[in-house]
């Protein structure tokens, strides 16, 4: 070997997943296999990430034809409440019906154009505030002060222009395809994994989000792998195994990981870090399985994993009546992380359950939003939803207190995002080298941008 070119090599993680899973005594559900794809080696164009001219393929390919998660239900409880969701121009308002169902319409008047509704609010109809055209909930034309004058159109001739909606636990989803299949088809197998951790009585218990200047990807890939936690995230490094993450692809536009809490890493083994050092650096970092206002002590014998779980089933057991005692460690405990194509991520487990929304503004300007889902109580009322907080660019994720001990893990994460985007436009037409198996989700990120424009 050249003396002067001597390069660390990491080694194969010592355990698995499935392994780990092997050493619980509890099961874990059968929808924990392994479900890899292999999509091979090949380098990424970092042009992906920076041309205008492929972002504007994506927008009208891809964008326009996938479902977006738009709001909650329950954040529109009332008949004419009314929520604008905005994606590249488009605007969509989603509106409660009388009858309690809930529709989507383009945020257009059929007349001259103008947008109907300026804001999130509650409507008894939509009114433009251009001519005075009016149409009800329910879309059709109700008033034209002018009908006279328009001898081409009937009554029943200009109604608001339709969009798909459709919901899943409790979550609307809009897609501006009328052609799309319908959601739950596109989704699965997400909706039967989650009706596990109870999604359908989780309620949005805090609503961040900040523009970040890099393309919607660079963003999203942030967040489909663990082990960028050994530099971004070094308070983690010594109790999360991001080295034994289980990588699927269950279909094609659902992804997740499957990273182990309370294991030391392969590139860390070497320091023999023993249970209750492992514990203490938890408790340092502020690891959400562990209840801050207790005294934490490990009994003799115990694993700093096992307790964890324990914590955590004490913790969902106190707030929320629910008893998960016969869930297995990983169920409880672990990082288990999907993504639904292209851009709506949810942690699965019983703990609050971390999500994001992507929405590109420009080829490098992405609206990241971030989301907490909580169970609610068993047998209490179901808390309101939580309302967005929009950050400044000058502040940061640190200051959204509602995000507790994960709001300045997001100031890491976002630390990257600018300084990808700038390195990928040095790049030019330069490849990215992605690992085969750990970066598979990044991979598959691509691979269904790709097949949607090439339709």
């Amino acid at each position: 070997m050249n003396a002067h070119r001597k390069v660390l090599m990491g080694k194969p993680p010592v355990v698995s997943y499935q392994e780990l899973l092997a050493m619980d005594e509890r099961p874990s559900p059968s929808f924990f296999a392994r479900t890899t794809l292999d999509l091979g080696t090949d380098p990424i164009p970092a042009s992906n990430y920076t041309s205008p001219e492929y972002f504007e393929r994506e927008k009208h390919k891809m964008w326009f034809r996938t479902w977006q998660y738009a709001v909650g239900e329950d954040e529109i409880p009332n008949s004419g409440d009314t929520y604008v969701y905005e994606l590249l121009g488009q605007q969509v308002i989603v509106v409660r019906q009388t009858d309690g169902s809930i529709r989507a319409f383009k945020n257009v008047c059929r007349h001259r154009g103008r947008k109907l509704v300026g804001e999130s609010a509650c409507k008894t109809s939509f009114r433009c505030a251009y001519h005075g055209l009016t149409w009800s909930l329910d879309g059709k034309l109700i008033e034209n002060p002018f009908a006279w004058d328009f001898p081409q159109l009937g009554a029943d001739d200009i109604p608001l222009l339709d969009v798909r909606c459709e919901s899943w636990a409790g979550l609307v989803f809009i897609n501006l395809d009328p052609e799309a299949k319908p959601l739950l088809e596109v989704m699965a197998p997400m909706p039967d994994h989650f009706a596990h951790w109870k999604m359908e009585n989780c309620y949005k218990s805090a609503h961040v989000g900040k523009i970040a200047d890099a393309n919607w990807k660079v963003c999203a890939e942030a967040f489909i792998e663990p082990h960028h936690v050994i530099c971004t995230h070094p308070e983690y490094n010594l109790f999360s195994g991001y080295d034994s993450t289980q990588h699927d692809i269950l279909s094609d536009h659902v992804s997740r990981f499957m990273s182990p809490t309370g294991v030391t890493p392969g590139p860390f083994l070497d320091r023999d870090i023993d249970d209750n050092r492992r514990l203490e650096l938890m408790l340092a970092a502020g690891n959400r399985a562990l209840d801050m206002s207790k005294k934490v002590e490990l009994p003799e014998g115990m694993s700093s994993r096992t307790f964890s779980a324990n914590s955590v089933r004490q913790m969902v057991a106190e707030r929320t009546g629910y008893d998960i005692s016969e869930n297995s460690d990983a169920d409880v405990l672990d990082g288990i992380a999907y993504d639904f194509f292209p851009n709506f991520h949810l942690w699965g487990g019983f703990k609050d359950k971390i999500s994001y929304r992507f929405r590109p503004i420009s080829h490098n300007k992405t609206l990241m939003e971030v989301f907490m889902f909580s169970l609610a109580p068993k047998d209490g009322p179901r808390p309101k939803s939580a309302e967005m907080l929009m950050l400044r660019d000058d502040q940061k994720w640190c200051e959204a207190t509602q995000l507790g001990s994960l709001a300045p893990v997001f100031d890491q994460d976002y630390s990257n995002m600018g300084p990808v985007q700038e390195g990928l436009v040095a790049l030019g037409d330069e490849g990215l080298h992605l690992s085969k198996y750990m970066e598979v989700r990044c991979r598959n990120l691509h691979r269904m941008v790709e097949e949607y424009m090439n339709r």
